[in-house]
């Protein structure tokens, strides 16, 4: 029994050998038919190019940023510049315009004083004139009543304006 054990522990191992074996021997003609070494090794070759591209673009990425950085804080600057020359615009303008507005106010209020003290001399002229009428008038309805009222007077004016023409030389 022994004897029976060995002999399939012996076929066993010895199968198991061959088929070992062969599957190394197949395993290298097919590594040899597939040239897995070289694809291997140019996988390896890409991967290494692949992380050297990389760190060749994180450094150009750095200089980008850096150098936007640097364009940024010169534009903050022109920025910040622009801004206080037109702050500085602003209030200059805004001097001249109120200084433009005082000039007009005071050129309207001028002419606005002359005109009013024209329509002042006006009015007046006109207050005159109408007072002067209205006197005349009085006078000329006082002297026609006078002399409705009393005949004499006539003969009297006339007498006088003939006297006045007497002193009238020519």
């Amino acid at each position: 029994m022994t004897d029976t054990l060995l002999q399939i522990w012996n076929k066993i191992l010895t199968s198991n050998l061959f088929n070992f074996v062969l599957m190394i021997v197949f395993l290298g003609w097919i590594i040899d038919k597939m040239n897995l070494a070289q694809k291997l090794e140019d996988g390896r070759k890409s991967i290494e190019d692949k992380i050297l591209n990389a760190r060749l673009n994180k450094e150009n990425a750095a200089k980008v940023l850096f150098e936007t950085q640097e364009k940024t804080a010169e534009v903050d600057k022109e920025v910040f510049e622009t801004i206080e020359k037109a702050e500085k615009n602003a209030v200059i303008v805004g001097e001249k315009i109120i200084q433009d507005a005082e000039k007009q106010s005071a050129e309207y209020s001028k002419n606005l004083k002359a005109t009013i003290d024209s329509n002042i001399e006006k009015l007046k002229l006109n207050l005159t004139a109408k007072t002067a009428q209205q006197a005349i008038d009085m006078a000329k309805n006082h002297i026609v009543k006078q002399l409705d009222g009393n005949r004499d007077l006539h003969i009297r004016y006339i007498n006088e304006s003939i006297d006045a023409l007497k002193g009238i030389d020519l």
